[in-house]
């Protein structure tokens, strides 16, 4: 992956403040002796540590939360989300770290990370590895903590350890979390003890769904182990189900849409975005590249956009500047 897997370019810098032109953000990176990168594609980036500036000097705050991706069921696309997040929060200039914790390492593979000889969570649980060594950077607002096969035992270990599994998250990430503003865990589409004690760690979780009826049955099994691990652990959590790999040209998804929508509680989880499908992300994956690296502009690419920018706040932030009269 390329040096400007971490930057925004100058026009959706503008379009992100809301309050202020193209050419207006160039005066505000002039007078601040700020430099664009110019890419391969001849195409110009601020690096996002310059970004993250801007945003705080007129007034953003960055969110702190723990978020992971949990459904329990496969294929939804839940790594895929969880890749995109990182990488575009790190270009708002969020400071990201993305952690696997399934076996199978595909968020690992993503970000193009051989993880065969590195350090996972498991060495982690067991060998008492502090985070930091197993942290791998991706840019300068953008960490890994890996995963690869070893990772298979981690339920067995937390059995057979009597971690405690509320506090098992939180405490291992203690020493290193100050350093972030997003913690994105990517999770194994189970029920097991890892997915628990990640639950336990989250502070909003990430329901991905599909239209189609495995990934409803999916959705409510999940929810309902949400709910009965919010209870026996005395959480104060909360969940958001997110659309993804939608396609207004098929029946059943307008269909499953209708049905979500008539439950009152589903339908108050529902994020205001909706993934639309589209073959450019796991292209740009498998080029190892990231969708917002590539010359043109797709519809996954707005999509991801707008659902990073709801994540970190930056829509209801704008929509507050407009009330304001800022805007």
């Amino acid at each position: 992956m390329s040096a400007v897997l971490g930057s925004l370019t100058p026009n959706e810098l503008a379009c992100a403040l809301g309050n202020i032109t193209v050419q207006g953000v160039y005066r505000a990176l002039k007078s601040k002796g700020i430099n664009t990168i110019v890419a391969s594609n001849r195409r110009k980036y601020i690096p996002s540590i310059e970004v993250k500036r801007l945003f705080e000097d007129r007034g953003f705050q960055y969110p702190k939360q723990n978020i992971s991706f949990q459904i329990v069921k496969g294929g939804v696309g839940k790594t895929s989300l969880s890749f995109s997040l990182a990488i575009r929060a790190s270009h708002y200039g969020a400071k990201v770290l993305a952690i696997d914790f399934d076996q199978q390492s595909n968020l690992t593979r993503s970000f193009n990370i051989d993880a065969r000889e590195k350090s996972v969570w498991i060495n982690i649980v067991r060998d008492n590895v502090e985070c930091s060594k197993s942290i791998i950077k991706i840019s300068d607002s953008l960490d890994v903590i890996p995963s690869n096969l070893n990772n298979s035992r981690l339920d067995i270990e937390l059995t057979q350890s009597a971690s405690n599994l509320k506090d098992l998250i939180r405490d291992k990430i203690s020493s290193i979390r100050e350093q972030y503003d997003l913690v994105i865990m990517d999770c194994p589409p189970a029920i097991n003890k890892i997915n628990t004690a990640v639950t336990c760690g989250s502070d909003i979780i990430i329901i991905p769904i599909n239209p189609d009826p495995y990934a409803m049955d999916g959705l409510e099994f999940s929810i309902a182990e949400l709910l009965r691990v919010k209870k026996d652990f005395k959480l104060n959590l909360d969940y958001r189900i997110i659309w993804n790999r939608y396609d207004a040209r098929e029946r059943l998804g307008a269909l499953y849409m209708h049905q979500i929508t008539k439950d009152e509680k589903k339908f108050e989880k529902i994020l205001p975005i909706v993934i639309r499908t589209d073959a450019t992300l796991k292209n740009a994956i498998f080029d190892a590249k990231t969708i917002f690296e590539l010359p043109k502009r797709s519809a996954i690419r707005e999509d991801i956009d707008q659902f990073t920018k709801e994540i970190l706040g930056i829509n209801a932030w704008n929509e507050q500047q407009v009330k304001n009269g800022v805007i």
